[in-house]
């Protein structure tokens, strides 16, 4: 089944520093491909943006600071009473290409490998629920880019 994913990004580690811990959006697509007995396998595409925007007083300024990533990645998914609804858990990897700006730094843009684990519900063949904690990595080797996002998932 093809579907549709939108969630809540709360920033985490090195990438919530950079945004201030702002909220982000992840927006994205995927293919829900059932190996039966309780497990499925989704291929996944994701878009996710978290921006931050401050108006400094003494300098009468603002600045902006952002982080972008496209990331392609697979989760598996494990029902945990057999077949494809109810409660599941998830185990994801991909790649993650990053655009992070920040004006009292460099920009960078960098690509990097993450892994995600989290749990969900599917309330129907269509509509489900999940939250997944996602770690990755940007500005190469000094950027840790962790989030927790909590969303919705809809399957055609």
């Amino acid at each position: 089944h093809a579907g549709v994913q939108a969630a809540v990004i709360f920033p985490q580690n090195d990438l919530r520093t950079l945004v201030d811990g702002t909220l982000g959006l992840s927006f994205g697509v995927h293919l829900g491909i059932n190996l039966q007995g309780g497990n499925e396998l989704r291929p996944r595409l994701d878009y996710l943006q978290v921006d931050t925007e401050a108006f400094h007083v003494l300098t009468l300024h603002s600045t902006s600071r952002s982080a972008h990533c496209v990331a392609l990645g697979a989760d598996y998914l494990k029902f945990f009473e057999g077949g494809s609804r109810g409660a599941y858990g998830v185990a994801g990897v991909g790649l993650q290409w990053w655009s992070a700006s920040d004006p009292a730094a460099e920009s960078t843009h960098d690509t990097a490998p993450y892994l995600q684990a989290g749990v969900g519900f599917r309330f129907d063949s269509k509509v489900g629920a999940e939250i997944v904690y996602n770690l990755g990595r940007f500005r190469s080797h000094s950027g840790t880019a962790g989030t927790i996002q909590a969303g919705i998932n809809y399957r055609f």
